[in-house]
């Protein structure tokens, strides 16, 4: 499941009005097939923006989400990136946070990422075809530039 599928189930569980706790959110999340964790659900309400309101969780009227964490880790750590052939690109950080790189870019479930391996400054990502080095390339150089990774 990624995390816009997950945040797009809560959305529509918190639109129904019934959800007062991060526990009562992770168990209706659970009840529709969706394991997620209370530190996850946490993270999934914050880059929401969602607020309580009547001791039940709803959506900010009129409010901006927040930004989502993962692509500020992108934003933070990202220094270079190099292609290495069709199926890898090489990302470079500053030193001790390439696996927080790493897990930004395997959360954000982008096109063509297969997955990543990180190192302590260096972090490698697999891609499924030809062609995805370039596209990553360009939605990580947008998300940088502060374009949502979910526009393509």
């Amino acid at each position: 499941m990624s995390v816009r599928r997950r945040r797009e189930r809560i959305l529509a569980l918190v639109a129904g009005g019934e959800l007062g706790t991060q526990d009562e959110l992770v168990e209706a999340l659970r009840r529709e097939g969706i394991e997620a964790s209370q530190a996850s659900v946490s993270r999934d309400i914050a880059a929401l923006g969602l607020v309580k309101a009547g001791g039940r969780y709803a959506v900010r009227p009129s409010a901006k989400p927040a930004r989502n964490p993962l692509e500020e880790r992108v934003r933070e750590f990202l220094i270079a990136i190099a292609p290495a052939g069709d199926h890898l690109l090489v990302l470079k950080t500053p030193p001790g946070e390439a696996s927080a790189l790493g897990y930004a870019i395997d959360g954000l479930d982008l096109p063509g990422v297969v997955g990543s391996v990180a190192g302590d400054d260096t972090v490698f990502v697999a891609l499924d075809g030809r062609g995805a080095a370039a596209a990553l390339q360009r939605r990580l150089r947008a998300i940088q530039a502060g374009s949502p990774a979910g526009s393509r």
